[in-house]
């Protein structure tokens, strides 16, 4: 029972500590049937011109079903392609005292080339699959409250639909934490990048405002999660 209570706690301090998005990174953070997230991202990039120079993203991320996920990532690189990525995910288990969060998911349902290079443009427009796990660590002296941890690791097939640049192959995944109730932190490797992130809750919001570094590139982000 003690444990029931810390994780819907842990629900209650929002998006920061359980969020639908980590940075487009498949996770086992599911959203249940009716809730909503979306966010809005700008990236920063450190590529050379004239290769690209920043990437406008967006997800909505929709809670079906308790276990049924189905989430919309738009991208727009430099102004001058956009694509839309669709995904679905199913969670096999929710997390308890023993067991993990565990879900399995598809990326890019639709087959969507998100490039204009021609030599990757065939990759990108292909399926990627995904297992992702999680575990809630508390480490304070409360239960249920922060400071707590959250593990995530994850196996999958190549997804080169961000940058032409192939991702989320393989083991990955990091710990994403929740320091306070308004400030978490993430640090996660998505098989390509390293990926840091600040996050910050004003309270009775619903939003989350967040950035970090995306391997060399740098990100801003804002979030908002609503109970429908």
């Amino acid at each position: 029972m003690r444990y029931v209570i810390a994780v819907t706690a842990l629900m209650l301090f929002g998006s920061a500590a359980y969020s639908a998005d980590i940075v487009t990174m498949p996770t086992a953070n599911q959203l249940k049937a009716g809730q909503l997230d979306v966010a809005a991202y700008y990236l920063m990039l450190d590529f050379p011109a004239p290769q690209p120079q920043n990437v406008k993203y967006g997800t909505l991320y929709y809670g079906v079903t308790d276990a049924i996920e189905l989430d919309a990532h738009w991208a727009d690189v430099d102004n001058d392609k956009s694509s839309l990525v669709l995904v679905g995910s199913y969670k096999v288990l929710s997390e308890t005292l023993k067991l993990p969060d565990l879900v399995v998911g598809v990326r890019n349902l639709a087959g969507t080339e998100t490039t204009n290079n021609p030599a990757i443009s065939d990759d990108s427009g292909d399926r990627s699959f995904f297992v992702s796990a999680a575990k809630t660590y508390f480490v304070g002296e409360q239960m249920g409250a922060p400071p707590l941890v959250r593990v995530h690791l994850s196996f999958g097939t190549g997804d080169w639909t961000l940058l032409g640049e192939e991702r989320h192959k393989g083991f990955f995944g990091g710990l994403q934490s929740l320091i306070t109730p308004k400030v978490g932190a993430i640090g996660l490797y998505d098989g390509q990048d390293l990926i840091t992130g600040i996050t910050y809750m004003p309270p009775n919001s619903g939003l989350t405002v967040k950035g970090g570094t995306y391997g060399k590139h740098q990100w801003v982000g804002v979030s908002y999660a609503k109970q429908l």
